[in-house]
């Protein structure tokens, strides 16, 4: 029997209804179930104790669950990907690009899933380490600096008005040098996120490599850049102004003037259950459409 761990949004009760429905579901049928609740203070709370995000540990466990929007599934990954568990994603937000289950068919998809009617799919993950000069933001989920994202890592201004001078480096051999509103590297599961209002790439998600984006940069390199998935890019904060780092939408710290963050594809991929009902066209035309934001 499957032991599964379902992480719930805190502002959405549809999220709480459906662990209620599903955990009577999985128990009759002989499996174990974990609920956990991301709080308004960053933190999970599991069987009435809250700790910290940074402490949740998925080990033992044979599928991931997320009730929420992107940003939750998001925030599960990072944990899923540490233990090698599987994540399913249950559409509840608004856009819900990387999640393919809708709250009606919720049970059904955890009935295929567990009976192995689905696919797991293989996503690359980036993996970013900041070099000195990097003060973290309190709670978040972070080993000496290290990260792990599945759509991207962004250096971005801090301070308004002002762009951020950053300078990169593939394989440790200088690139270029940006004075921009920030930098991002992204997966090709990123591809479709904040790269593509950069005006960055669509890649299809199967694909291993990296792609690095200036955001609005000033007389600078204004195209992208295709990297092979075995080569790796750092970035330097120059002049006097300090960065953000951003990892998956999520402010992980500050990083001050010289410092450095050295980013890769992480060895082992995020495992990303996909029902198999929508191909990368389709959910392309159906999340991407204009008429879908409106």
């Amino acid at each position: 029997m499957a032991r599964v761990a379902i992480l719930l949004h805190p502002a959405r009760s549809e999220a709480g209804e459906l662990a209620e429905e599903a955990v009577p579901w999985l128990e009759s049928r002989g499996h174990s179930v974990r609920v956990l609740r991301l709080t308004e203070l960053g933190e999970v709370a599991e069987d009435g104790r809250s700790s910290p995000l940074a402490a949740l540990r998925l080990e033992g466990v044979d599928l991931a669950v997320s009730l929420g929007g992107d940003g939750t599934f998001l925030r599960l990954v990072p944990f899923a990907h540490e233990a090698g568990v599987p994540v399913l994603g249950v559409n509840l937000g608004r856009l819900g690009y990387l999640l393919e289950v809708e709250p009606e068919t919720f049970l059904d998809a955890l009935e295929r899933t567990l009976a192995g009617r689905t696919t797991v799919e293989e996503r690359c993950a980036i993996e970013a380490s900041a070099i000195a000069g990097f003060e973290p933001t309190p709670g978040e989920p972070t080993e000496a600096g290290c990260f792990v994202a599945l759509n991207e890592m962004v250096i971005e201004k801090t301070v308004p008005g002002h762009m951020v001078h950053l300078s990169t480096a593939i394989d440790g051999e200088p690139a270029f040098t940006y004075k921009a509103d920030g930098v991002l590297v992204a997966t090709p599961t990123g591809s479709t996120a904040y790269n593509l209002s950069a005006g960055g790439p669509v890649v299809a998600p199967g694909l291993r490599a990296m792609i690095l984006t200036a955001v609005a940069p000033h007389l600078s390199m204004d195209r992208s850049i295709v990297l092979q998935p075995e080569q790796s890019v750092t970035v330097t904060v120059l002049g006097q102004r300090p960065a953000g780092l951003v990892l998956d939408g999520r402010q992980v710290g500050r990083l001050l003037p010289g410092a450095e963050v050295a980013c890769r594809l992480a060895a082992a991929p995020v495992r990303v259950v996909s029902l198999a009902d929508r191909g990368f066209a389709r959910r392309l035309r159906t999340t991407l459409s204009p008429a879908r934001n409106f």
